[in-house]
């Protein structure tokens, strides 16, 4: 009688396990709502955003001045609302989004949280440039290159607003001083 050398269920075993685990996994590719550059995008929207009601908040609160305290309170209402469909978007498409914003965006409110007065006004204003010269451009970039439709129109849609806000901070910081 031949006996079979113990190693062979076990790799028979193991190579079905094998089988199933990439069937699985292509399965699980196959039925992902959206592709990396997509999710990373919307993380990364979700996560500014949280940043800006961050920065919006602190501009409510630190300055004396009417017109930044205006546009903080623009930010605040605007980028809620866009964070509450990226956040709806995000759980439509299976996409895990973070609950804060990211080291970075603590550290800058820390640096202007620091300032008083017109240097405030000022860097605040400097930093909403910024924040949104960035934005447009990974929104342009969105909603021409989405592979996801959803995440495409999102990104269409939203852009406006951002290119507005780009508008309203580079007047503020006109009248803060550059």
């Amino acid at each position: 009688m031949k006996t079979i050398p113990a190693s062979i269920p076990f790799t028979t075993g193991l190579l079905a396990g094998l089988v199933a685990i990439c069937a699985a996994g292509s399965a699980f590719a196959e039925n992902a709502a959206v592709n990396s550059t997509d999710k990373s995008f919307l993380t990364n929207s979700y996560e500014d955003g949280l940043a800006e009601v961050t920065m919006g908040t602190m501009g409510q609160r630190k300055t004396g001045n009417a017109d930044v305290k205006a546009f903080a309170e623009h930010m605040i209402i605007d980028h809620s609302k866009a964070n509450a469909e990226i956040k709806a978007l995000a759980d439509a498409k299976k996409v895990e989004l973070p609950t804060d914003q990211t080291l970075m965006a603590k550290g800058k409110a820390k640096l202007l949280d620091a300032k008083t007065g017109a240097d405030f006004d000022k860097a605040f204003a400097d930093g909403m440039v910024s924040d949104h010269k960035k934005a447009v451009q990974a929104f342009e970039k969105e909603a021409n290159e989405a592979q996801d439709a959803d995440v495409k129109s999102f990104a269409a849609k939203t852009l406006l607003t951002l290119k507005s806000h780009l508008t309203m901070a580079e007047d503020l910081q006109n009248k803060v001083g550059k």
